[in-house]
C-alpha cells in the first residue's frame, strides 16, 4: 500500500501560468514572472517569480559541452531553430527543482492537507519535498506552525519545523495564518 497521493504519482502533469516566461537553454531553466501559478495534482503554488530547473532525461555524453542547436548559428535558419529550441528544455527533460519567490507578495501554497505562506519555497520534484524559508507559516485543521524553516514531505504527509518553532492549536474549524 502506498501513502503517496495523486500529486506524487508519476505522470501527473505540472501546469505553470504567468504573464512572462523566459527559457534559458544553456542554463536548463525556465523563468516565470508576474502572477505565477503552478498546479500539480492537489498542489497549487502562487508566487511573483518561479524558476524551473531541468535535468536531462537521457544524458548524451557523446555531445561536447555547449553544442546545443541554439548556439553560434548564422543565416535565416538560425532564427527558426532558436524559436523551435526555445521549448526544448521542457519537451526533452524532466523537472528537477522548482524555486518560487515572493517579491511584492508572499508565496502561497495550498496542498491536500493544508496551506502555507513564505518568502521562498523550493520544491524538489523527485523527493516530493517542499522547503519553505523567509518567515514560513503553515496551517492545517486548527494547527498553525512557524519557524525559520519548514520542510513539507508530501508523500509522507509530515512536516519538520526548524529554528524557533512555534505551534498554535485552535479549535476545529476554519483557520487562517
Amino acid at each position: 500500500m502506498s501513502l503517496k497521493r495523486s500529486v506524487e504519482a508519476p505522470g501527473v502533469p505540472t501546469t505553470i501560468t504567468s504573464k512572462k516566461m523566459t527559457v534559458r537553454n544553456q542554463d536548463s531553466q525556465a523563468i516565470f514572472e508576474e502572477t505565477v501559478v503552478l498546479t500539480r495534482g492537489s498542489l497549487i503554488v502562487h508566487s511573483d517569480k518561479m524558476v524551473v530547473l531541468f535535468a536531462s532525461r537521457n544524458h548524451d555524453s557523446s555531445l561536447p559541452l555547449g553544442s546545443g542547436t541554439d548556439r553560434h548559428e548564422s543565416g535565416q535558419n538560425s532564427l527558426a531553430r532558436k524559436e523551435h529550441s526555445a521549448l526544448s528544455p521542457m519537451s526533452n527533460r524532466s523537472v528537477q527543482r522548482i524555486e518560487a519567490t515572493g517579491d511584492a507578495h508572499r508565496v502561497k501554497i495550498k496542498y491536500e492537507n493544508g496551506n502555507a505562506t513564505c518568502q521562498k519555497a523550493v520544491y524538489f520534484v523527485d523527493r516530493e519535498k517542499i522547503v519553505l524559508t523567509g518567515d514560513p507559516i503553515a496551517w492545517e485543521r486548527g494547527t498553525r506552525v512557524s519557524g525559520k524553516q519548514i520542510t513539507i514531505f508530501m508523500a509522507e504527509e509530515r512536516s519538520v519545523v526548524e529554528g524557533g518553532s512555534h505551534v498554535r492549536i485552535e479549535d476545529e474549524g476554519p483557520s487562517q495564518p
